[in-house]
């Protein structure tokens, strides 16, 4: 054995322009979100949520686009760090809230 073991290589990520510059964009708002107390943003989540479980119509669309779009974000700017199942799960639920938005535009 030789005393000159090489080390597991950690993945590469390259990013994209367009990954690079969303992601410098995004940093200010991400900041501004990290020092609200930790029970801000689940707390308005689960309240656009409620809103538009009974709400119908526009209203309850809105408050699910509202969602939709965050969690679609927050979704984007992690994607690069998930592994292939969190991708999958991930995917699954922002598809199941997009098709909830949709069905209460046109309820």
């Amino acid at each position: 054995m030789s005393g000159n073991q090489s080390k597991p290589q950690e993945p590469v990520i390259t990013h994209s322009v367009a990954r690079k510059a969303i992601t410098q964009a995004s940093t200010p708002l991400l900041l501004r979100i990290h020092l609200l107390p930790k029970f801000v943003v689940p707390v308005l989540i689960a309240g656009f949520m409620v809103l538009a479980l009974f709400t119908s119509g526009l209203i309850g669309g809105i408050a699910l686009t509202f969602v939709s779009i965050f969690i679609g974000w927050l979704m984007y700017l992690s994607w690069p760090l998930l592994d292939s199942r969190s991708r999958v799960l991930r995917f699954l639920v922002l598809c199941i809230l997009i098709s909830a938005t949709a069905v209460k535009y046109v309820s």
